[in-house]
């Protein structure tokens, strides 16, 4: 028997599936990583995460609650998953569950270009609600319990 987070995530999955713009994207993001050198694809997919939350901002929020209520709207119109905002003394940690995958891809390397597109939509969220361009979000690497767990810290 599936435990209720298992089963969630594959209720999403099952939803979140679009044959073709799948298969797009993930050849998208699979060329731009193998032709780039280094961090530039990675860089590349932040730069286009920060474009694409540019062209979807969110309204003031005023409380981390209600950012998070915002960002959770937004990415259920993507269908892209959910995100938890967590507080702590130095920063901020952001769970994203449930983000669409892409059928016979590299599981790993879909992991990282979907997580360098949401570091850079997270960033340019946070910066437009008055966070500090010098602040780093950052994604904290593959998870087994199948989330993306993001940073948004000084001194990263």
């Amino acid at each position: 028997m599936q435990d209720a987070h298992t089963q969630q995530l594959a209720y999403h999955q099952r939803r979140q599936h679009q044959p073709g713009w799948q298969d797009l994207v993930q050849t998208l993001f699979s060329g731009i990583l193998a032709t780039a050198e280094g961090e530039d694809g990675h860089q590349f997919l932040r730069m286009m995460g920060g474009d694409l939350a540019r062209r979807h901002p969110l309204a003031a929020c005023h409380t981390v609650g209600g950012l998070e209520d915002s960002l959770n709207q937004l990415l259920a119109t993507f269908d892209w998953g959910e995100v938890t905002l967590t507080p702590g003394e130095r920063g901020l940690t952001l769970t994203h569950i449930a983000w669409p995958v892409a059928p016979q891809a590299d599981a790993a390397g879909w992991q990282a270009a979907f997580a360098a597109v949401l570091e850079g939509a997270y960033a340019a969220w946070l910066q437009a609600q008055g966070g500090h361009d010098q602040v780093p979000l950052r994604w904290q690497g593959p998870n087994p319990q199948q989330t993306l767990l993001f940073r948004y810290q000084k001194g990263l």
